[in-house]
């Protein structure tokens, strides 16, 4: 397997890995069922690594600003109806499509997948974050049993 840089899609000998997320995996079963996949390893070159990340950037802030919009979108299409004229299935259906189609077009248009070591910033983070949610998930857990075990000796005399 070669190694090839998404930016400038030459192949290079070292560079930092492209996480396979779900478009990528998309993309890779689509080519591999058209039996035109090439199945290369997907890196950024050094001299690009700049440029990849104002990229991720604008994709990020595009695709938070759609989910924005989707939402609204989907709010004024299922509430205002009902405030209206009553409810309305047409309106609501129509509600989801438009907002799935919003949430859709960044995805489609500039998807820049992540890098590998920016994955592992984040899963650390987020196993630190369930960890502190653990932690305070058992210290709620034995709160409750200790007020469960007053509630049945204060039953019992």
């Amino acid at each position: 397997m070669a190694k090839v840089c998404i930016i400038c899609s030459q192949e290079v000998a070292k560079g930092q890995a492209v996480a396979d997320d779900a478009v990528i995996r998309f993309i890779r079963r689509v080519k591999q069922s058209l039996n035109i996949a090439k199945n290369n390893e997907l890196v950024v070159c050094e001299k690009d690594l700049e440029v990849h990340k104002k990229k991720r950037q604008a994709y990020e802030r595009n695709l938070a600003v759609y989910m924005v919009i989707a939402g609204i979108v989907l709010v004024l299409l299922v509430f205002l109806p009902i405030f209206t004229t009553g409810f309305s299935v047409p309106a609501i259906l129509m509600g989801f499509l438009v907002a799935s189609f919003l949430v859709i077009m960044p995805v489609l248009t500039s998807h820049t997948p992540a890098l590998v070591s920016n994955m592992g910033a984040q899963k650390i983070q987020s196993v630190e974050k369930k960890a502190v949610d653990k932690n305070a998930m058992k210290r709620l857990q034995t709160t409750f049993l200790a007020s469960q075990s007053k509630r049945s000796n204060i039953k019992k005399k």
